[in-house]
């Protein structure tokens, strides 16, 4: 997918997605021939039943139904991002406050550490260890995964 593209379509999705209490947590676009498929990972509020993932679809859908950036039609899938997705952006941990994550560092000298979250800003994360509370810079993250 075009770089442009996919942040045409975050810029198109988040006004709206925002206003019904969501937000884009990715956009992924694939093509196979003629035949292109759509991926929006959202992040909602009212929490990622099929219900709320079916509202969204069709919300997106009539938004993306009125360019023209896929003439010859398109799939769209509108998802959650799962549990099993790293954790790499503020907004990936916010909405996962209270969870225990097994954090990978950005040094690969640094132990990997298994914690709580406990709170995010813009770009630092609090986090609630076995042996205390630590608090990093989302920089010092390579990534972090639930555990389930």
């Amino acid at each position: 997918m075009a770089r442009e593209t996919k942040e045409q379509i975050i810029e198109l999705l988040e006004k709206p997605l925002a206003d019904e209490g969501a937000e884009v947590a990715d956009v992924v676009l694939s093509r196979y021939k003629d035949q292109s498929t759509l991926r929006v990972f959202v992040y909602s509020e009212h929490g990622a039943t099929l219900e709320e993932c079916a509202r969204l679809s069709r919300m997106v859908g009539n938004l993306v139904d009125g360019t023209d950036w896929f003439p010859n039609g398109y799939t769209l899938e509108v998802s959650s991002p799962g549990l099993d997705r790293p954790l790499k952006s503020a907004r990936d941990f916010r909405y996962r406050i209270g969870e225990t994550v097994k954090v990978m560092f950005a040094d690969a000298k640094r132990k990997k550490l298994t914690a709580e979250i406990v709170s995010v800003t813009d770009d630092r994360i609090s986090l609630k260890a076995d042996d205390g509370p630590l608090d990093l810079d989302l920089s010092e993250i390579e990534q972090a995964k639930i555990v389930f």
